[in-house]
């Protein structure tokens, strides 16, 4: 399978397991607002969207394992920061965060150094 694929197949998932946690924790806190970080985390490790998350994020994990064993480390991780624009477009999308002038700008940065490391191979 192509670098490039299995890369955004990975930061896919990963993102995708952040978005999960976050759902996940934002219906526990509603259910027990008063809970301690403790609590909340041990309500969590039995919550749906949390163990989907860990589903989704461990499976990018195992994906980044097989970019890892055919890439440089360095031209994967710096691939791996289009996470930011899945997890912002994603908090936008799903939990109607702010999507401001900077953090556009943030992402066309990103973008534009993606394209850059993408040119230097």
């Amino acid at each position: 399978m192509n670098h490039l694929v299995l890369i955004l197949i990975s930061v896919v998932l990963t993102a995708a397991g952040q978005l999960c946690f976050k759902q996940g924790m934002m219906v526990l806190d509603r259910q027990i607002p008063q809970a301690s970080l403790w609590k909340l985390i041990g309500y969590g490790l039995l919550n749906g969207y949390v163990f989907l998350g860990f589903l989704s994020f461990g499976s990018g994990a195992v994906l980044w394992l097989a970019v890892l064993a055919k890439q440089e480390v360095g031209y994967a991780y710096s691939m791996s920061s289009l996470g930011y624009i899945v997890v912002l477009v994603g908090s936008y999308a799903i939990f109607h965060e702010p999507l401001s002038a900077y953090r556009l700008i943030g992402v066309g940065l990103i973008i534009l150094g993606v394209v850059f490391i993408e040119l230097s191979r």
